[in-house]
């Protein structure tokens, strides 16, 4: 009798104890669950004034960006990703499909452009003519790495802005003799609001560029 009030005794303890960490549990849980829907996200980086910001972008010489690229045009739509690397007056871009080959490269050195089509290397003055004339769609292609990181282009006319004085659309005629609308539908939430979404049309040629990441 006395070893079986023992056991008895045990088991008791042990529904006690176990009873008292599952109440320390739930009250551990109960105070990380409220501690957790007490945290806010991080605020934004404010937005440099319009004057600031324009002053930093036209600084801005070294970067790399990364993008979805779609084109559509009358007899052709192709669709892959981009990278673009601009180094002060030069660049380096290049445009693969989603199986990773290359659908065209871009390079600029010494005020010399070097376009790549199906292997083949062409040099000329005028880009955005030169792509039309071997793939049937172009892009504006001069004032490129200015409108990329939300600046007009040199030729560019009707420039809107939106109430934080980001440049927001504007008209582009390019040497081609093709005008283009460039709009920028949606910016990174940091201080130079970089461009994220960006949306350029002429009337036969859609683009549309998705910017998953900048390196500065």
């Amino acid at each position: 009798m006395y070893e079986k009030d023992q056991v008895n005794k045990s088991s008791d303890e042990d529904f006690r104890v176990s009873d008292a960490v599952k109440t320390l549990f739930i009250s551990l849980l109960c105070s990380f669950l409220l501690l957790g829907c007490s945290i806010k996200p991080s605020p934004e980086q404010p937005i440099l004034s319009a004057k600031e910001r324009l002053q930093r972008l036209n600084l801005l010489d070294e970067y790399q960006l990364s993008a979805t690229l779609g084109i559509r045009s009358p007899d052709e739509s192709v669709s892959g990703n981009l990278t673009w690397q601009q180094q002060q007056d030069d660049y380096q871009a290049r445009m693969t499909n989603f199986l990773g080959m290359r659908i065209f490269s871009l390079d600029k050195a010494a005020d010399v452009i070097t376009l790549n089509v199906q292997g083949e290397d062409y040099q000329a003055s005028n880009v955005s003519q030169l792509m039309f004339a071997l793939t049937g769609w172009s892009l504006p292609a001069d004032d490129m790495p200015l409108w990329l990181k939300g600046i007009a282009g040199h030729n560019a006319t009707e420039p809107e802005y939106d109430h934080l004085g980001r440049l927001i659309a504007f008209q582009l005629h390019d040497r081609a003799g093709i005008q283009w609308r460039i709009h920028y539908e949606d910016f990174f939430n940091d201080p130079l609001a970089l461009p994220r979404r960006i949306k350029v049309q002429s009337d036969d040629i859609r683009i549309r560029l998705v910017i998953r990441n900048w390196q500065l």
